[in-house]
């Protein structure tokens, strides 16, 4: 393989295992049906009553999506981490724009199929952050992110009650799910189509 063979074949391996990563992501916060299940299953939504947890919930999902501002959400300190996730979110549309290009150009059956196999078994490696999600969540995942306590809520935080601690291990549990479930879909329907052709 040739040096601009290898550059093709890694940015074909990171670009696919970068969109088939934020394409079901972009399905947890930019829509608001995952985080209004969450509340069935923490019992933080009926603190401040169901509906204010709803309404607190889509619009959260309208200025993620940038169709909305945060009127509900009432703290300043709190605002300013969400306006901080909302540009992450925003670099990782342009991202997945970037990488769905990169696929487009460097498609090879043979290498996307053999890709999705091994990123498959990596995202189902990642299952062993959930029994250590809490140290995981604080002391990695934030502090490398962000290079500021901004993303610690309290009581006076909507977050605070939409979306806790647990609402983000299931959700990383989901996406670890999905991703795992796309990537193997692609292999085995790659596989089929040579068998096919065979």
């Amino acid at each position: 393989m040739t040096g601009l063979n290898k550059i093709k074949g890694i940015a074909l391996f990171i670009s696919l295992l970068y969109l088939t990563f934020y394409i079901p992501m972009t399905l947890t916060f930019y829509f608001p049906q995952w985080m209004e299940i969450n509340c069935e299953w923490h019992n933080r939504c009926e603190v401040i009553g169901n509906e204010r947890a709803i309404t607190g919930i889509n619009e959260l999902a309208s200025y993620f999506r940038h169709q909305g501002e945060l009127d509900g959400f009432l703290t300043q300190k709190e605002k300013l981490h969400l306006k901080e996730v909302r540009g992450l979110f925003d670099k990782m549309f342009f991202v997945g724009l970037i990488s769905l290009v990169i696929i487009l150009l460097t498609y090879n059956r043979k290498r996307v199929s053999r890709y999705a196999l091994i990123n498959a078994v990596i995202i189902i490696a990642l299952l062993v952050v959930l029994p250590f999600f809490g140290t995981f969540w604080r002391d990695v995942f934030h502090p490398l992110l962000f290079d500021n306590d901004l993303w610690k809520n309290n009581k006076y935080d909507l977050s605070f009650y939409i979306m806790p601690r647990q609402f983000f291990k299931y959700t990383v549990a989901l996406l670890i799910l999905l991703c795992f479930s796309i990537n193997i879909a692609i292999w085995l329907g790659l596989r089929r189509k040579k068998k096919l052709k065979s």
